[in-house]
């Protein structure tokens, strides 16, 4: 009919490598999963994104399950190697980049994000569960090192994780809505790491040593910066006589 979508063609059968073979079958089953949720993906519908046959796939592997978890590992993998990759320049700049790099894979995967990393999920196969932890883990791991600390302390730890969750709940949340505009969504993920890092350290010696440090090392015209200017310029004269207020306070 007029309109109406060419049906995909199957990619003809070619004779690769077992580890070949096998690879292309992983890379299928991404981009099956990454298109339709899980329960939809059969086995037959990889096969055919892979240009091969029902029981080629069998051949590799035992079963979807199985071939799920393959994908989601393949998928945790590709993230942190792209993350990780990011490397130079002012510390907010690092996470800038790495959260551009994050919306990359959320736009790539749509649909298949929140299954393949488990993703707000505590119902996801347990391979699934520990693929996903391991990837948090791993980002974790980076935002220490881009802020120069080797031990983090108890507060600096839940804190980087309560962040990477909110990261994680807010990437699913905008692929359902696209709002805000994606500039808008990076941005307000960065303000929400400084924000928490302030807050924490009202409380904690070390994160305090962090800010610190970021006010010295961070350029003017860098995120970091941007952000300072920004939040200063919410202030009205009236809200400056409010906060000028509460600085000048002393408890009894």
């Amino acid at each position: 009919m007029a309109g109406e979508a060419a049906p995909r063609r199957r990619p003809p059968f070619r004779r690769l490598s077992q580890d070949r073979r096998r690879e292309e079958i992983i890379e299928a089953a991404i981009e099956a999963f990454g298109r339709r949720p899980e329960p939809e993906v059969s086995i037959d519908d990889v096969a055919r994104e892979a240009g091969t046959s029902r029981s080629s796939v069998y051949r590799y592997f035992e079963g979807k399950q199985e071939l799920y978890e393959a994908a989601a590992d393949r998928v945790g993998a590709e993230l942190t190697d792209r993350l990780g990759q990011v490397a130079g320049g002012p510390p907010s700049v690092q996470m800038m980049r790495r959260l551009e790099l994050y919306v990359d894979f959320l736009e790539r995967y749509e649909v298949g994000y929140a299954g393949l990393l488990g993703a707000g999920s505590r119902r996801a196969p347990e391979a699934t569960l520990s693929t996903a932890q391991r990837v948090r883990d791993e980002i974790c791991a980076l935002t220490y090192r881009t802020l120069r600390v080797d031990e983090p302390s108890g507060t600096l730890r839940s804190t980087v994780q309560a962040w990477i969750a909110g990261v994680e709940w807010t990437g699913t949340e905008w692929l359902r809505t696209r709002e805000p505009a994606r500039p808008v969504l990076e941005a307000t993920m960065a303000s929400q790491f400084t924000a928490m890092l302030l807050a924490a350290a009202v409380f904690d010696p070390l994160c305090a040593d962090r800010v610190a440090w970021l006010l010295r090392v961070e350029p003017p015209d860098a995120p970091f910066g941007a952000l300072v200017r920004a939040v200063a310029g919410t202030f009205d004269a009236g809200m400056v006589g409010d906060l000028a207020g509460f600085l000048s306070h002393r408890p009894a």
